[in-house]
């Protein structure tokens, strides 16, 4: 997630208070609604709202999350099971990973509908989007492939092969260099993207989710050992572990890099994790099948959808508690924020 750093506090405040007037101007005049008091999806079309977009697998769709107000404003229909989200850099485009289908569908974000389909290997999970907006890798889960999809004539071009038995789970991007986490063997292969090869192979701890990049570290959430693992990208050493309970699937961290976020989708918890002390500070419980994560622009909130209901948990970061939920689709997976910089203030 990209968020903007102002200069001063002066400028920090407005944007803060423009959230703020644009909330309380849309609960006055009703802009976002319809006459029968429903959400109108022109505003959930809106290319400047700041929103979230939570796949939900057991109703095939996409429900748009508006996030000044917390309000399910649009859904969009999605193919089987639909599992991530991830948009270009305008927000003008989503693609969404279908695991059911076997493909990723991309979504046009004013009109709400998928505009192509591309077939992609089984079970598509986790996606990166290069910075070209073209490039698109897809890890599938049932085979020993990442799937590299040019955008622009909707085909994969090629694949990247991580190995006999190998299970891609979830990718990311970080300086010319491709890591995806393999879950059935417990490694984090590290792929040149130029040459489309694995360079390097780090053993991690069992059964590893999502890979996470930060101020020169890779943290890698490892759910059955309960462990957030930290690693050295340039040598792949490990660095240390931190307990933060069974389950550990996502992870999020703070822009200045204090704190991380850990979710535990089995053990139905949210850890804040002190990464300087390398310590667990706070735990929220009672979060049924806590999996995805994302922050609001200005991190004063993360949330969390809850894979196990048909909710997204909303955790104050001051105080960590557990603030509101808002209903989405059955069985929630990812969470992606869709914002424009500069657009709709620090929500």
């Amino acid at each position: 997630m990209k968020k903007i750093v102002f200069s001063t506090a002066i400028t920090a405040l407005f944007f803060t208070a423009g959230c703020a007037m644009e909330e309380s101007s849309e609960n006055e005049d009703g802009n976002n609604q319809n006459e029968n008091g429903q959400t109108d999806d022109n505003a959930a079309g809106d290319l400047s709202s700041v929103q979230f977009y939570v796949p939900s697998e057991d109703h095939d769709e996409i429900s748009i999350i508006d996030i000044p107000n917390s309000d399910v404003v649009g859904t969009i229909e999605t193919g089987a099971r639909p599992t991530t989200v991830t948009f270009a850099s305008t927000m003008r485009e989503a693609f969404v990973a279908n695991q059911d289908d076997s493909t990723v569908e991309i979504i046009d974000t004013q009109e709400m509908e998928a505009t192509d389909e591309i077939e992609v290997g089984p079970t598509p999970h986790g996606m990166a989007l290069a910075a070209d907006n073209n490039t698109l890798f897809v890890a599938t889960v049932n085979d020993q492939y990442v799937d590299v999809i040019n955008v622009e004539n909707g085909e994969v071009d090629e694949q990247i092969d991580l190995g006999d038995d190998a299970s891609a789970n979830y990718p990311i991007l970080e300086n010319g260099e491709l890591y995806v986490t393999d879950h059935e063997n417990h490694k984090l292969h590290i792929v040149d993207t130029e040459s489309l090869e694995v360079t390097e192979t780090i053993e991690t701890a069992e059964v590893p989710r999502v890979v996470a990049a930060a101020n020169d570290s890779l943290y890698v959430a490892a759910s059955d050992a309960g462990l957030l693992q930290e690693f050295d990208p340039e040598d792949g050493e490990h660095v240390r572990d931190i307990e933060v309970g069974g389950g550990a699937t996502d992870i999020a961290v703070t822009e200045d890099v204090s704190q991380a976020v850990v979710s535990g989708m089995e053990s139905d918890t949210l850890s804040l994790v002190d990464l300087d002390s390398g310590e667990v500070t706070e735990t929220i419980e009672d979060l049924p099948g806590a999996r995805h994560l994302s922050f609001n622009r200005e991190e004063s909130r993360i949330y969390v959808t809850l894979a196990d209901s048909d909710e997204v948990a909303v955790i104050a970061m001051d105080g960590f508690t557990d603030e509101e939920r808002i209903t989405v689709g059955d069985n929630p997976h990812g969470i992606e924020i869709k914002a424009l910089p500069g657009a709709g203030g620090s929500c």
